[in-house]
């Protein structure tokens, strides 16, 4: 990341606590159990407490890395989820390429996460695809008119699950809009906030709520996950 560097399309910068946590994760594949549960995205990913939040599923896997775009995600695909040969995946990607790094439209992030869906479906036929949308932010403390950098609003969050819909239309991906689940009348609420972008536990509650009340809904729904709903 380069919070403090010029602006520069030709160059991303790796920074060290984002190189450490991929070393963590490649680690974490060599002695686990196949046939897992990978949940792969950026910081609201890492700091999930997996056992606190998805106790009822066996067998996860915390794959996410703080301050990751989806274009970085989509080059650690194969140690970030395809090594762990898990038989569901939850991605959840899309608000940092909204920060000072990359600023991609939309559209540019949609199409990274279909190639991740795509790398994921043609090397794991049998993994189930769980496609969670962006969470808002607050906009008074970290949208793009307070912080002068980057172009994150609401808004824009809310586009990029509508080019998941445009630019990914295969059935084996379950699309999960968590977007709601933190919000009254439409927005989001200051008590789900850390930091105006990440969520403390509160927050961490009804997104976990949110999302496995709507795997229940699912028709094609994995034999773990069926045990868990009943």
């Amino acid at each position: 990341m380069r919070e403090n560097m010029k602006y520069d399309t030709n160059q991303y910068q790796l920074r060290e606590s984002i190189l450490k946590r991929m070393l963590q994760i490649i680690a974490g594949h060599k002695y686990i159990e196949p046939h897992g549960i990978v949940f792969y995205g950026d910081s609201i990913t890492e700091y999930c407490h997996l056992k606190k939040w998805f106790g009822e599923f066996e067998n996860t896997h915390n794959c996410g890395i703080g301050g990751i775009t989806s274009d970085m995600l989509l080059h650690f695909i194969d140690e970030g989820v395809i090594k762990y040969q898990p038989s569901q995946v939850f991605l959840m990607i899309g608000t940092n390429d909204l920060g000072n790094t990359v600023m991609s439209s939309p559209r540019d992030i949609a199409l990274n996460v279909k190639e991740m869906v795509e790398i994921i479906h043609y090397n794991l036929p049998e993994c189930q695809i769980h496609l969670v949308g962006c969470i808002p932010c607050l906009e008074n403390v970290h949208g793009y008119q307070v912080l002068k950098q980057g172009i994150r609003s609401n808004d824009i969050l809310k586009m990029i699950e509508q080019e998941y819909q445009r630019v990914i239309p295969y059935e084996y991906v379950h699309f999960i809009s968590v977007y709601q689940a933190l919000c009254e009348n439409g927005q989001p609420l200051e008590k789900y906030y850390i930091d105006g972008l990440h969520i403390n536990d509160d927050g961490y509650k009804a997104l976990s709520d949110e999302v496995k009340k709507q795997l229940l809904s699912l028709i094609h729904i994995s034999e773990p996950t069926r045990r868990y709903a009943i």
